[in-house]
């Protein structure tokens, strides 16, 4: 059994709900069936400008469950950290200012890291250091380097992981 000295947790697709925002701001998904195309990135390229310069981040509805996690998660006698990727260097301090002030109005004041891409949250990972996140490449990312990374798809699931390695 490993001893778990940190928690870090994801912010889009955990706690906050980015997809079903940009899904009712622009009608499709980021990311999403079909958006491997050129056309599609340049679209989402410019969706994502819009996005950060109307402050979208900071005004994002809970996720599913996310409230529920945050709640089991401050029970557990264990240090979190929130771990969250910006998209890029580009709009990194906007989004990074705007992720910090969802979090403080939503009364989340563990420390943050938000990062300038995903790819760099497998350099948090440790032997004994857990992300939760909805992403496959980065919770492999993560256990690559050593981390024990949790893919959070349902609620329930990621808690039931969290009580098995705690």
């Amino acid at each position: 059994m490993v001893n778990v000295t940190k928690i870090y947790l994801d912010m889009d697709g955990v706690i906050c709900d980015f997809h079903s925002r940009y899904r009712e701001m622009f009608k499709y998904e980021a990311g999403g069936e079909g958006y491997e195309n050129k056309r599609d990135k340049k679209e989402f390229s410019k969706n994502w400008k819009e996005f950060v310069l109307t402050s979208q981040f900071e005004n994002l509805d809970w996720y599913p469950g996310g409230i529920e996690l945050l709640e089991f998660i401050k029970t557990v006698n264990v240090h979190v950290e929130i771990l969250s990727s910006s998209g890029g260097i580009q709009n990194h301090t906007e989004v990074r200012d705007q992720k910090i002030s969802w979090l403080r109005k939503n009364g989340i004041f563990f420390p943050v890291n938000i990062v300038p891409g995903r790819r760099v949250k497998k350099y948090f990972a440790l032997h004994s250091h857990v992300l939760i996140d909805d992403t496959k490449d980065v919770i492999d990312d993560f256990n690559e380097a050593g981390g024990i990374g949790i893919l959070h798809k349902d609620v329930t699931e990621t808690i039931n992981r969290l009580k098995e390695l705690l």
